[in-house]
């Protein structure tokens, strides 16, 4: 027999936090070869959410996105976007951020785990100074959408419901809180989550939050913790959760210089988890330099 028991927290976690699982942010690019920010997505409830946030002092003009088939997105006879004709837009923004949100009944709601395809495009534009304006198209980093058309690219986003396993509440981004933000870095002007910067051979921990919006530690769960050692040569990463907590995947940038993203599927390393409470990486070919870590996960909540 089903247990009510979790019936009703399932509910309550739902009704109470509204949005209880983690984003997929892809890197946001202008002019063809400029980072302009990120693109972030995320079920909300019984839509998605797409927020824009732009870095290196570029604004955001105005913002359009096409979610669904590209066979149906308004385009021309060669099949170039008609951003102006997309459905869900923002204009005259003159700002750094924007979010969209799109109704899942809009699209047919998707099931848990459905790929869904995606067309985010943003004017941006900023100061130089003496008065010179540098404005650009932008567009989420992913498959051109026309071989021999204009540069505009397509990406994929698979729809996270979180809770998905026996006994597992909502789910949520985590970081390794390391000593330098993404903010910091100049990746973000709002996106949480650090870098561990120049790892010397030795051994490590460094605790693991989930939910610690604008870097504060105060509003995040401590869920866990990193713990890593670099003998020079190669480094041992392991992602240890707390009782009570679980991981549904891990995402682990290792380096030797500062990660030009913040979006994990990105770092280089990633594994999908069936809802374990660790997970280690082995990451070799060092000869002793400083190293860089930014160490991902998407916690979930074990329900009693």
């Amino acid at each position: 027999m089903f247990n009510k028991k979790i019936l009703v927290l399932l509910l309550f976690n739902f009704l109470i936090t509204g949005k209880a699982y983690s984003e997929t942010c892809y890197d946001f690019i202008a002019g063809q070869n400029i980072l302009a920010g990120s693109v972030c997505v995320a079920k909300s409830g019984e839509n998605l959410e797409f927020k824009f946030n732009t870095i290196n002092d570029f604004l955001i003009d105005e913002v359009h996105l096409y979610v669904g088939e590209l066979s149906e997105m308004p385009a021309t006879k060669k099949g170039n976007p008609k951003v102006g004709n997309f459905p869900y837009k923002q204009e005259n923004i003159n700002t750094n951020t924007a979010t969209l949100v799109v109704p899942l009944s809009s699209i047919g709601n998707p099931a848990c785990d459905s790929d869904i395809t995606f067309a985010a495009h943003a004017a941006v534009f900023k100061d130089l100074g003496d008065g010179k304006l540098l404005a650009e198209t932008a567009w989420t980093q992913g498959t051109r959408i026309v071989e021999k058309g204009n540069w505009a690219m397509s990406s994929v986003y698979t729809l996270e419901c979180g809770g998905t396993g026996p006994g597992v509440g909502g789910c949520e981004t985590a970081f390794a809180v390391g000593d330098t933000t993404f903010i910091d870095l100049g990746l973000s002007n709002a996106r949480w989550g650090w870098e561990i910067t120049n790892v010397l051979p030795g051994s490590y921990t460094a605790p693991i939050y989930a939910g610690a919006g604008q870097n504060d530690l105060s509003k995040g769960t401590h869920v866990g913790n990193l713990v890593y050692s670099y003998d020079g040569s190669s480094i041992s990463v392991n992602f240890n959760m707390f009782s009570g907590f679980v991981m549904d995947e891990t995402h682990l940038f290792v380096g030797t210089d500062h990660t030009t993203t913040i979006a994990p599927g990105l770092y280089g390393n990633q594994n999908d988890l069936n809802f374990s409470s660790s997970d280690s990486y082995v990451i070799g070919g060092f000869n002793g330099e400083p190293l860089f870590i930014v160490a991902h996960a998407v916690s979930c909540s074990l329900l009693e």
